[in-house]
């Protein structure tokens, strides 16, 4: 008969191990994790942090608020997010910004292409330039009051087709003066507070500041983030002061069977701690 050597100390260090790996989830990950799924993180931004740097692709805005925008008058300025090749079928994050001058959310685009500038504000995609894939976008509206150019929980104008109901939307500017190239640093975006006027209801979605995107079938591409706006610095820009991307993907099998055994065995020392 096989025996099982048990270690009161064995155990415990096993439990803490199990804790920290816990832990080192975000909370809102931790209660949509999949049975033989991890998380894992691509993506990390936090300009608040004064020993971080901006990405090459963007530049760094010091005053009022430490963040990263545009670095060049094309339309969007591009962000790779390498994920290793890794197989994922979930993406999930969170992005905080700041709305400078005249965003107009996903206004003047008549005829939107998710290859440009198809909204002032965050885009998230996977693939290749010439094949991108919606992921999520974050909108930046001009007013908190009903117009085109705010947010289409303010009235404003809806997003295309391949956006569809996966955006968030906020203005930083309860209105009606607009200043151009002012950043409207009183009120961050996107962050579930301060959505005054008629924008009352893009503060509701539950999730957010969160998204969380599940696709079909695995993918292996890189994710790619692009801070877009379809005029120049002396109208408008965006800035992200933060953000957080992570993927979720099924384990191989042999992975499932062993975390199988390892809850099963973590069981056991939990019933032999507590005796």
């Amino acid at each position: 008969m096989m025996e099982f050597s048990f270690s009161f100390l064995n155990c415990f260090s096993l439990c803490l191990l199990s804790l920290a790996v816990v832990t080192s989830t975000p909370f809102f990950l931790q209660n949509r994790s999949l049975p033989g799924r991890e998380w894992k993180m691509v993506g990390y931004l936090d300009m608040t942090d004064p020993t971080q740097q901006c990405p090459d692709s963007w530049q760094k805005i010091t005053s009022p608020r430490s963040s990263c925008g545009k670095k060049s008058t094309a339309p969007c300025d591009s962000l790779n997010i390498a994920t290793s090749g890794a197989s994922y079928q979930t993406v999930c994050g969170r992005f905080r910004g700041y709305q400078i001058g005249s965003d107009d959310a996903f206004f003047y685009y008549s005829f939107p292409n998710i290859e440009t500038h198809y909204v002032d504000g965050v885009s998230v995609t996977y693939g290749s330039p010439g094949s991108r894939h919606h992921v999520y976008t974050y909108a930046a509206g001009v007013y908190e009051t009903n117009s085109a150019s705010s947010c289409p929980c303010a009235g404003g104008t809806n997003p295309s087709s391949f956006v569809g109901s996966d955006y968030y939307c906020e203005s930083g500017n309860p209105g009606p003066n607009l200043i151009s190239t002012l950043m409207y640093s009183s009120d961050v975006l996107w962050d579930r507070q301060q959505c005054g006027g008629d924008e009352t209801m893009c503060c509701n979605p539950p999730d957010l500041p969160w998204f969380c995107k599940m696709f079909p079938n695995p993918i292996s591409e890189d994710l790619e983030v692009r801070i877009c706006t379809d005029q120049g610095f002396n109208d408008e820009s965006m800035a992200i002061e933060s953000f957080e991307l992570y993927i979720q993907g099924a384990i191989s099998i042999c992975n499932q069977v062993l975390e199988k055994l390892w809850i099963v065995y973590l069981t056991f020392c939990l019933v032999r701690l507590a005796v």
